[in-house]
């Protein structure tokens, strides 16, 4: 097992809260930084989005196409909405949905709620303002829903950050202050959606390891420190390797909110806080979210020992929860260690959500079993 690399970096400007950050990450990531929200506020802007894009632009709940990307339970092509019409749009002015996926509203809200799949329940609404639309639906939900967020320019950093009332799924305006006080933006100011965007889930007193030690999350995040340790590519169960990489990006909220939070004990004395849907690493290799550990279950320490849980207890946090993502995207490379113990970095929880439940730290070859 190598120790942490001693040579700490020159603190840098917080990338989740000055412009300047922009430099040192990409546009999309800085501008979800400052429009960090938690789950419940997530889902509340992917309602929001499809009921303002049927009732906007699409205006008619049979003007439906039959779309390529999913099926229904019959296995017949899912009904879908498109609220623009490129030949006369061709940046999707005015729209709540993106341009990946050609603003098609059903795939967009389908695709920021549920776990990825192709197969979804489609029924006709029948209250409400959206009765009569379709919609699809799913039993697995994704553990950080994806939701937009606007400028008034169709490409990302260029523009005026804008923002849905946070509370009104009712309310299709954008405004210039995420708290959505003040004036909205006038109906016939051009927006678009630039980016897609995940939650946090570090409670600001977590302590993630750094090139120097241990370091409290949220003043990492205030410095711009990029100095973190993660499993090194070539580590296994039998041999973990910790590495200094380089921070890509941290998230944060821009509001405090009240968070499902789970305080899990371990027999060396051990204390892992963190959010109920927080990927942590057990004693077989497996990344489980946090809110499904019990008593005896082993978590992995930073040198690869098994320290089994004594107690869960589960509780909650008002205020922002935080998170960050190593440059890079090798799976093993995306292993931190917050408070002694090997957890998933914030890529797990949307960019590579399938390996959830799933092996990705594996025992060594013995060297008798390699050929000669």
């Amino acid at each position: 097992m190598t120790s942490p690399i001693s040579r700490p970096l020159a603190a840098l400007a917080a990338l989740s809260l000055f412009p300047l950050a922009a430099q040192a990450e990409p546009l999309q990531e800085w501008r979800c930084s400052t429009d960090s929200l938690t789950p419940a506020q997530a889902n509340i802007r992917i309602e929001r989005a499809r009921k303002c894009g049927l009732l906007r632009n699409v205006l008619n709940p049979d003007a439906w196409f039959l779309s390529s990307r999913a099926f229904d339970a019959s296995f017949q092509f899912a009904k879908d909405y498109k609220e623009v019409n490129t030949a006369v749009n061709p940046l999707g002015d005015k729209s709540f949905s993106g341009s990946s996926f050609q603003w098609n509203v059903n795939f967009y809200h389908a695709w920021g709620t549920f776990d990825a799949t192709p197969l979804y329940t489609v029924a006709q609404e029948t209250t409400g303002a959206t009765a009569n639309y379709f919609k699809w639906s799913h039993t697995a939900t994704r553990p950080r829903p994806l939701y937009p967020t606007f400028e008034n320019n169709a490409s990302v950093g260029t523009g005026t950050q804008l923002f849905p009332h946070p509370t009104n799924p009712d309310d299709c305006r954008l405004y210039t202050n995420p708290a959505g006080t003040g004036a909205p933006v006038a109906n016939s100011s051009s927006f678009f959606v630039v980016a897609y965007c995940e939650s946090s889930c570090f409670t600001p007193d977590q302590r993630v390891l750094f090139s120097d030690g241990d370091a409290n999350i949220l003043e990492a995040m205030k410095q711009g420190r990029e100095d973190i340790v993660t499993l090194g590519p070539d580590s296994t169960l039998d041999a973990p390797q910790l590495t200094q990489g380089k921070v890509y990006s941290y998230t944060s909220e821009t509001r405090d909110s009240e968070h499902i939070i789970f305080n899990v004990r371990t027999a060396s004395g051990g204390e892992l806080r963190v959010t109920n849907e927080h990927p942590v690493l057990n004693r077989e290799g497996r990344l489980v979210q946090a809110q499904t550990l019990k008593v005896g279950d082993e978590l992995l320490r930073a040198d690869g020992t098994p320290d089994a849980i004594v107690s869960v207890e589960k509780g909650t946090h008002s205020g922002k929860v935080y998170n960050l993502k190593p440059e890079s995207r090798d799976q093993v490379s995306n292993i931190l260690v917050a408070q002694g113990f090997l957890v998933g970095s914030a890529r797990f929880q949307n960019d590579d959500v399938e390996y959830m439940n799933r092996i990705i730290l594996y025992r060594g070859i013995p060297a008798d079993a390699l050929p000669q």
